[in-house]
């Protein structure tokens, strides 16, 4: 099974005693970054308070992209057409998405991907895992 991460689980990571059950997830677990919750967390960085706060997000974003070797999901012409016919599904006509939270959940739709979050309220129609109180779904292959 293939991850999104969403930002909230690389936040996680970023705090000073991460919750085991989120670096287990990641470690043990085929993951990816969605472009947009790159572009996500980089805009919070921007509208940070303060310059020093604002280059801590900085800085965490690129060790995280380069220690890692992150691979990203990008964003394209398919998926941008996916975002469009989800956007007026029924499911989200009864409840709208925050802009993020659908770009992710098209994404995940066209590549057949589950997002990892703490928060699966956002998502319509992708399938979610929460890796902060969820285990790891047994590999078939094994």
């Amino acid at each position: 099974m293939i991850y999104l991460l969403d930002s909230n689980v690389i936040s996680e990571l970023w705090r000073p005693r991460p919750d085991p059950a989120v670096e287990n997830f990641v470690q043990y677990s085929e993951w990816f970054i969605p472009s947009v919750v790159i572009a996500e967390i980089q805009e919070g960085a921007e509208a940070a308070p303060s310059p020093t706060r604002r280059a801590e997000i900085n800085l965490r974003l690129d060790a995280f992209l380069t220690i890692h070797g992150v691979l990203v999901a990008s964003w394209d012409s398919e998926t941008a057409r996916t975002w469009g016919r989800l956007k007026h599904s029924a499911e989200t006509k009864r409840k709208p998405q925050p802009l993020w939270d659908s770009l992710i959940d098209a994404l995940a739709v066209r590549l057949g991907a589950t997002v990892a979050t703490r928060d699966a309220s956002g998502f319509r129609h992708a399938q979610t895992f929460n890796p902060f109180s969820e285990n790891l779904p047994a590999d078939p292959a094994a």
